[in-house]
């Protein structure tokens, strides 16, 4: 029931935001592993297209490599040189274009800023960027769903554009309604003339369209689908009064779908998981390793090292634990 797999209904999580150091550092790593970019796409949250364009920057300045060749010209020299310093190439990009990036410095300054409810000109300060910028960072990182639950938290300079930006969406939002569309579910009708099931309802709240469609989606799995092979598409949408466009929100719910939760135990070297962190936010890498000393013992895995470091993170489960998974092992090489 989750809108981490929102098909092409809406755009990618982190559609339009700036790149960040941990997107380029996964990006790299499925490039030396023969991975398929339209995966890491959906790992990063971004387009494909996206993420085929963001391969320029990989090449350095005195190359000549033609578009069609990139993918495949950085595949090869990541593999035939392990010690070719990229990230310097990116680095030197960005520079050249005067485009933004955020290291991996700045992610942990604002996981701790949040954390610890830093005031935001304080935490901008700090960040050398604008309140703006912090907060579409705060959102880019998972810690929040919107500017104005940042600004809600750490707050905002009057008369500067996240007080501004908040101010006109919080206008907007008044008499605002939400309205949810739920297609293909079992258990719901079938308008006439209508080529799938359809679910229609109308909330004052998100919280409560939200509610609904896992009421549904729950059914739906419970029941059993008339057609297995058929997605369910969901989108919930908010308008105000004469409003035709607005914030929206789309996914497709699949019981049989290769990832989700699953039991510790069940986990593999390979797998990419999601575990939450202390600062409200999420950590998503990699399995390098995993160790259990005998059969129920706690679980330990150990994830991707940290940047370029020697640093590695480990992370411990129950065997009986439910973790998410974000990518199966056989996702990858499928």
């Amino acid at each position: 029931m989750s809108d981490d797999n929102r098909g092409d209904l809406r755009p990618p999580r982190q559609h339009g935001t700036t790149w960040r150091e941990s997107e380029y550092r996964i990006l790299a790593d499925d490039l030396r592993a023969g991975a398929d970019l339209a995966r890491t796409a959906i790992t990063v949250g971004r387009t494909e297209s996206a993420v085929r364009t963001a391969l320029r920057n990989f090449v350095p300045p005195e190359e000549r490599v033609p578009t069609a060749e990139r993918e495949r010209w950085i595949r090869t020299r990541l593999v035939a040189e392990p010690e070719w310093d990229w990230w310097a190439v990116v680095i030197d990009h960005h520079r050249r274009s005067r485009s933004g990036l955020w290291f991996t410095r700045h992610e942990h300054c604002a996981r701790i800023g949040w954390r610890r409810r830093t005031p935001m000109p304080a935490l901008a300060q700090e960040l050398a960027t604008s309140e703006l910028s912090v907060a579409e960072l705060l959102r880019a990182l998972g810690l929040v769903e919107s500017i104005e639950e940042a600004a809600d938290r750490l707050g905002a300079t009057p008369g500067l554009a996240l007080a501004k930006r908040v101010t006109a969406r919080r206008d907007e939002a008044v008499g605002a309604r939400w309205i949810l569309v739920v297609d293909g579910a079992a258990g719901t009708t079938r308008p006439r003339n209508a080529p799938v099931r359809r679910q229609l309802s109308l909330h004052e709240t998100r919280a409560d369209a939200e509610a609904e469609r896992d009421r549904i989606l729950s059914w739906h799995t419970r029941i059993g689908p008339e057609e297995p092979d058929a997605p369910v598409w969901w989108t919930i949408a908010e308008r105000g009064l004469g409003a035709t466009v607005g914030h929206t929100r789309c996914g497709t719910h699949d019981p049989t779908a290769t990832g989700g939760r699953i039991r510790a135990e069940a986990l593999t070297v390979g797998d990419i998981i999601r575990v939450p962190v202390p600062d409200g936010g999420f950590l998503q890498d990699r399995i390098t390793a995993i160790t259990q000393p005998a059969a129920g013992a706690p679980i330990v895995v150990d994830l991707a090292p940290v940047a370029n470091s020697r640093v590695r993170r480990v992370v411990e489960f129950a065997s009986d634990e439910a973790v998410d998974v974000v990518r199966r092992s056989e996702e990858r090489s499928a």
